[in-house]
């Protein structure tokens, strides 16, 4: 009788938690604001943030992430386009690409008008100021913990930012 109570009591656990994943996957496809943000902390988890940073980061990229999404569904930019990005991006690494001719491989690839074209950059570029805004808050230690692209990536906006300044 023991074992048939664990039996069942292990079943619901089971049962129970793929609910509760698959509820939270649901509510991602809902909303790609969620997303941008899920992957991006995923991103910086080696970087073991603090519970405040942590919540600030949520809280600068939740923000950024949804007035991106919003600007990017009125302006008619899909998750099909989306999708089309990333595959370019892979494409891009894979023929060599690099910086400047990278980007507009991609820009290219994903046949946007010049409207959405402009609308896109400035949705990447309200992005990109909101993932240098959490790099602000990393320490160099958390820094040097992630993995080499993210950490060039705020290497690179730090540098480019002090090359103006002079």
């Amino acid at each position: 009788m023991k074992k048939l109570i664990v039996a069942i009591l292990v079943f619901s656990m089971l049962t129970g938690a793929s609910a509760t994943s698959f509820a939270q996957d649901k509510a991602v496809k809902k909303n790609p604001a969620t997303l941008i943000v899920t992957q991006f902390l995923k991103q910086i988890e080696k970087a073991e943030l603090t519970a405040d940073q942590t919540a600030k980061a949520k809280e600068l990229l939740t923000k950024a992430a949804e007035e991106a999404s919003t600007k990017r569904m009125a302006g008619g930019i899909t998750a099909d386009i989306l999708k089309k990005r990333t595959e370019a991006l892979k494409s891009a690494k894979e023929a060599g690409k690099k910086g400047k001719e990278m980007q507009e491989a991609v820009e290219a690839s994903l046949g946007l008008t010049e409207v959405q074209l402009k609308l896109y950059k400035e949705t990447e570029a309200i992005l990109t100021k909101a993932k240098m805004e959490i790099g602000k808050l990393l320490t160099p230690d958390q820094i040097a913990k992630l993995p080499e692209q993210a950490q060039a990536a705020f290497k690179a906006k730090e540098g480019g930012k002090k090359a103006k300044a002079k």
